[in-house]
């Protein structure tokens, strides 16, 4: 083709282009129609160079790619603007679009843990399966509460911290399995259920609330959040919708990182409030209150920057050109 005449019919193009790789940032809108013209540009500069190599067209175009080559693999503003991105855009937003799966899972953990504490309290046969009446009473009126307060706090706290992080990210790498999440939660939710019987066998009720609430508040949520991620991610491998099936179980799979990082940090204060609060002689009230205030905390941040970022069109998912084009071939 004449250097001279895709130069007529694509100079506007080259030119928007060109303006577009000057700018430090750039909108959604922009982003895409950025990618857009520089495809564009680098066919109409392989054109160019299998016939007129030297030209002036050729160099013009050459150094608008260069241009925009470069500012698509340039890091925006160091380090703290990835780390900006993953507080203020990636991790609100991904679990602003897990809330309904959480509620979904939420519900299914509560009615579990509800009805096995019920069913057990009514049917004393099913707690002597842990133990007889004394390994229960012991449990109850010693080895629940001694337990935060064996250890040293800080020990302790790094101890559950590890422990259910493990647990959390499991749950959200292993979701792709289905059945790993659903029986872990479950079996999660009948253990707390249980443990709840046997502290209401020896009226030791308000025991089990005062020391399993104020830390089992945010401890929980993170783990259901971690269960409705890796669920979504198996919804994800079954129906894929009109995507192929490795697109969108890679695309949602960068998204739900974010989660399993976000949560090994929100699971690390839980674990300082299960170490130092929980066993601590204030007032149970003021006890629950702070869990209840960092699990509001939570979501609030959740709640804000997440729908934010949803209307505003964002992604949490990688750039384009970092996690891969998605060509898609078809028979001419």
């Amino acid at each position: 083709m004449d250097p001279n005449l895709l130069a007529e019919l694509h100079g506007d193009k080259w030119r928007e282009l060109s303006m577009l790789a000057k700018q430090n940032t750039l909108n959604p809108a922009q982003t895409h129609r950025f990618l857009d013209l520089y495809r564009d540009a680098s066919k109409d500069l392989s054109r160019i160079m299998t016939v007129a190599p030297d030209s002036v067209e050729a160099a013009r175009l050459s150094a608008i790619v260069h241009r925009s080559r470069n500012h698509l693999s340039a890091v925006p503003s160091g380090g703290l603007s990835g780390l900006s991105r993953f507080f203020v855009i990636s991790l609100p937003l991904s679990i602003y679009r897990l809330r309904w799966d959480f509620l979904i899972a939420a519900v299914f953990f509560l009615a579990v843990a509800s009805l096995a504490g019920i069913w057990a309290g009514m049917h004393p046969e099913v707690l002597e399966t842990f133990g007889d009446h004394a390994f229960r009473k012991q449990f109850a009126e010693h080895d629940f509460v001694e337990y935060y307060k064996e250890n040293p706090n800080g020990f302790f706290a790094v101890g559950v911290w590890t422990n259910n992080a493990w647990i959390a990210v499991q749950f959200v790498l292993l979701g792709i399995t289905g059945v790993f999440v659903v029986s872990g939660l479950f079996s999660n939710a009948v253990n707390v259920g249980f443990s709840g019987a046997m502290m209401f066998e020896f009226d030791r009720g308000s025991d089990f609330f005062l020391y399993i609430l104020p830390h089992g508040i945010p401890e929980i949520s993170c783990i259901i959040l971690a269960a409705a991620a890796g669920l979504r991610l198996f919804f994800a491998w079954v129906v894929p919708g009109p995507q192929l099936r490795r697109n969108k179980l890679a695309s949602l799979a960068r998204s739900l990182l974010t989660v399993a990082g976000g949560l090994v940090i929100m699971l690390f204060i839980s674990g300082l409030i299960e170490g130092f609060v929980t066993p601590n002689p204030i007032p149970p009230a003021l006890k629950i209150a702070i869990g209840v205030a960092y699990t509001a905390a939570v979501i609030a941040y959740a709640w804000y920057f997440g729908k934010r970022a949803a209307k505003a069109g964002l992604s949490a998912d990688l750039d384009e050109h970092q996690a891969g084009y998605s060509i898609l071939a078809t028979d001419r």
